[in-house]
């Protein structure tokens, strides 16, 4: 029987995956293509399979009719899509990735299968919601898949590396008290397109969320949107008509993000590419600007490169950004958690780095929140990490707060959604 474990977190834009040899050995990242973050977008190719990694990037950015920029809120929303006038079925986009990150970690480990295979979701998905994701993992070829909440992930990575530092001499609590003993953490999670927060409880050996909030339509993809018109402010300044020759609607101008091309109004391939390559330029800004104080981005039909400097880059995404911390706060309050009572806010997600973010919660909540060294991959490491025991009453193993499999979810998960609350500056969009 193999003795390795497959953990993979299918995210908006990009897929981790980790694995860990035998119940002891550590939790590593997944490579693929020299990388640890596979792009989630599927593109068709001319044959009509399936493409993933840099193969559909590369098409993507030549024919996006071709490509699905977003499986995973395909896979919530629709049955199907249409790539180039082809119906294609969303559970297939998702199992077309889940099948590469396998097969790449089966690549890594002798080939053969591993022993059990973990799939990390977002902590309010539905049974309904989990068992399409459970069907596209059995057509990918992962037999029995086990699910857990990726919020839960974060917490056990976080708990596990806290406990380590502890062992090893690093201060904990200004109590004395270590960080990880049974205290509540909460886990403010911005991924590319959606913000996902939750609050969660030490019980016995794992944690439950207590409490959930959340944006299904903001996230990291709406920084690059606001890099991009000021990007575009600074082009119409200048002169209009390069600019409205990469797009002739200004009404509908968008950001074109990195994982996605917009087909939709492109007048030719050429000018298709441009817009794909912009988008990648603006990612790369967006990055950048989280270490440094100014970046240039050259546009298609003007000689010199625009500057964006980072205070305006910040002024632009605060009022946003404000908003999603909020819902942190509001996730708190309904949990009856105070600021003062978490053993930790952690920061995961691609745009968890952002400085803001953590400037905002520590203003808010007159505390640092801990940013993963790696927050793409934290949770996909989570998901195999044992984290700590907890000093508390054991109620049970610990995977019985942990886990959750399709049909078990309603139960596990039960959190409470709030359709009611509006937050204006969230342009009329309901916080989950």
């Amino acid at each position: 029987m193999s003795d390795w474990s497959l953990a993979i977190d299918f995210g908006t834009c990009f897929t981790t995956a980790a694995v860990r040899v035998a119940q002891a050995g550590p939790v590593v990242a997944v490579e693929i293509e020299n990388s640890r973050y596979l792009p989630s977008l599927v593109c068709l190719d001319d044959a009509g399979a399936l493409l993933t990694g840099r193969a559909a990037v590369q098409l993507a950015a030549q024919r996006p009719e071709r490509a699905e920029l977003g499986p995973k809120r395909a896979l919530l929303r629709q049955r199907a899509v249409l790539l180039d006038g082809r119906e294609v079925a969303t559970v297939d986009l998702v199992a077309a990735v889940l099948a590469r990150a396998a097969a790449e970690a089966r690549a890594q480990n002798g080939g053969g299968a591993p022993a059990r295979t973990v799939l990390t979701h977002p902590a309010d998905w539905s049974p309904a919601d989990l068992g399409r994701l459970v069907e596209a993992a059995v057509r990918a070829g992962i037999d029995d898949p086990e699910l857990l909440a990726e919020p839960v992930a974060a917490a056990r990575f976080h708990a596990a590396a806290a406990a380590l530092g502890a062992d090893a001499g690093e201060a904990g609590h200004a109590d004395g008290s270590a960080p990880y003993e049974d205290r509540p953490i909460a886990v403010y999670d911005l991924g590319g397109g959606t913000v996902d927060i939750a609050v969660l409880r030490r019980e016995g050996g794992g944690f439950r969320a207590v409490a959930v909030a959340g944006n299904p339509d903001f996230g990291g993809r709406d920084l690059d949107q606001a890099l991009f018109e000021l990007l575009r402010d600074r082009a119409l300044d200048v002169d209009p008509a390069p600019w409205y020759r990469l797009w002739p609607d200004p009404a509908s101008a968008a950001a074109p993000a990195s994982d996605s091309a917009d087909a939709s109004d492109a007048s030719d391939a050429a000018t298709a590419h441009q817009r794909f390559q912009l988008a990648r330029e603006l990612t790369l800004a967006k990055e950048s600007l989280s270490s440094t104080g100014t970046v240039y981005l050259a546009v298609p039909g003007y000689r010199d490169p625009f500057v964006v400097q980072g205070g305006e880059y910040r002024a632009a995404v605060t009022p946003a950004l404000t908003a999603s911390v909020e819902l942190l706060e509001r996730a708190l309050a309904r949990a009856g958690v105070s600021p003062e009572d978490l053993a930790a806010v952690v920061l995961c997600g691609a745009a968890g780095r952002t400085p803001v973010v953590a400037d905002l919660i520590a203003a808010r909540l007159g505390r640092l929140p801990e940013l993963a060294a790696d927050p793409k991959a934290v949770v996909a490491l989570g998901a195999l990490t044992d984290p700590p025991a907890s000093p508390g009453p054991a109620d049970g193993a610990g995977g019985a707060h942990d886990g959750a499999d399709a049909g078990q979810s309603a139960k596990r998960w039960a959190v409470t959604h709030y359709p009611d609350e509006d937050d204006p500056r969230l342009d009329g969009r309901r916080p989950l």
